[in-house]
């Protein structure tokens, strides 16, 4: 007896082995993202559905095996000081119910909606997922109406803090389903303002008050601060007996970027930016230049831009007499004037430094590897961006 225990004993472990029960394990990976814009337009929302005509987000389920199922999950929130939204509030929260997949699912924000009744998967030909979402929370009436009051005189979301957030579950059956997925992002949306241009130059009336005496000047402009936006610059010579106007000679050959089949130098996020050694046609001394700077704006309608004015300078020889500041610098040394700033700079390179008429010799060095003039022309660019820091400065024998 206590023999054919045993026997049914290992059968039984045996039968557990062979023939898996219904919450066998399978391994789920979930890949995808939520994505930014600068500017969310409402004529692309709906508010109250969760609907969308552009991509928020977008997830590509799988499975090693299936079928399994799985429920979403998605959350949007804000902070908005300026329609009096002082904490985190919901705008919309959505849940699924739960789905069956028979293949690899695509889940997208634009079919993710209220009014949705089912979904593709990416089976050929696709199979049909009955969709069924609910509407767990919504935004209160009084700060909708807040929200769409702001919204019917900008046509955009109001400046403010927005958090998207969604969760993923799956598993091998209905009532097994564990998080697989937990994605979020926090946008920082800012209404775009105009790009102020501060130095160099000015208007073309008075170029004596426009004078840089270096042919590697710095390009310094203000405006506020944007995730996801591009600058892009461009600098032009103007030439009075060639040009009838300013706008002439800004929209004809320019000097950056050299390469005319461009017509603007992407700079990336700066709001200074030195001339470069490379990419960019010399300045030469006694001759008058204009120059311009562009915003690229991902916006949910597209690409937008915002343009400066035009501003004009005179590039003047220190050598020719007439100068009264200091002397032209070679461009690194400039950038390092900028960087450091004129107390620290002097301290090192002026009269009786220890750096007293230093020039560089083209060999430069970033962590013991050898790099070339632009690259130390971008490191200083960093630096005086205050994307970087200089934490101290050794003076080497």
């Amino acid at each position: 007896m206590k023999r054919f225990k045993k026997i049914l004993f290992i059968l039984m472990v045996a039968g557990i082995i062979v023939f898996p029960t219904k919450g066998r394990s399978q391994n789920v990976t979930v890949t995808g993202q939520i994505f930014e814009y600068v500017t969310y337009y409402m004529s692309n929302f709906d508010v109250q559905s969760g609907s969308s005509d552009i991509q928020l987000f977008r997830y590509l389920i799988q499975s090693d095996t299936y079928p399994v199922y799985c429920k979403v999950w998605f959350k949007a929130s804000m902070v908005s000081p300026s329609l009096g939204v002082t904490s985190a509030t919901t705008i919309v929260e959505l849940e699924s119910n739960v789905m069956q997949l028979l293949a690899d699912l695509a889940l997208d924000n634009r079919y993710f909606t209220v009014t949705s009744d089912f979904l593709y998967d990416q089976a050929s030909p696709p199979n049909t997922i009955p969709l069924e979402v609910t509407p767990i929370q919504l935004l209160d009436p009084q700060e909708f109406d807040a929200m769409m009051s702001s919204i019917m005189t900008t046509g955009q979301l109001a400046d403010g803090e927005y958090t998207f957030e969604i969760k993923i579950y799956a598993g091998a059956d209905e009532l097994g389903l564990s998080l697989v997925e937990h994605d979020s992002k926090t946008i920082i949306v800012q209404t775009p303002t105009a790009i102020t241009l501060e130095s160099p130059g000015g208007n073309i009336e008075d170029t004596t008050q426009t004078i840089v005496y270096t042919t590697y000047p710095f390009f310094n402009w203000s405006s506020q601060g944007c995730n996801g936006c591009e600058t892009l610059i461009r600098v032009a010579e103007y030439d009075p007996s060639e040009h009838a106007s300013i706008d002439e000679a800004i929209e004809g050959e320019t000097s950056l970027p050299a390469s005319q089949s461009l017509g603007w130098e992407n700079i990336g996020s700066f709001s200074s930016y030195q001339y470069p050694v490379t990419g960019a046609r010399p300045l030469g001394f006694g001759k008058l230049y204009v120059w311009q700077v562009k915003k690229s704006l991902s916006t949910t309608g597209g690409m937008e831009e915002l343009i400066s004015n035009i501003y004009t300078f005179k590039v003047a020889d220190p050598a020719g007499g007439t100068a009264n500041s200091a002397a032209t610098f070679h461009p690194v040394l400039e950038g390092l004037r900028q960087a450091l700033g004129d107390d620290q700079f002097n301290a090192l390179f002026g009269p009786g430094s220890a750096l007293d008429g230093y020039s560089p010799q083209g060999v430069y060095t970033i962590d013991d590897q050898s790099v070339d003039e632009s690259s130390i022309t971008y490191l200083l660019n960093q630096v005086i961006n205050q994307n970087i820091s200089v934490i101290n400065v050794n003076i080497e024998d």
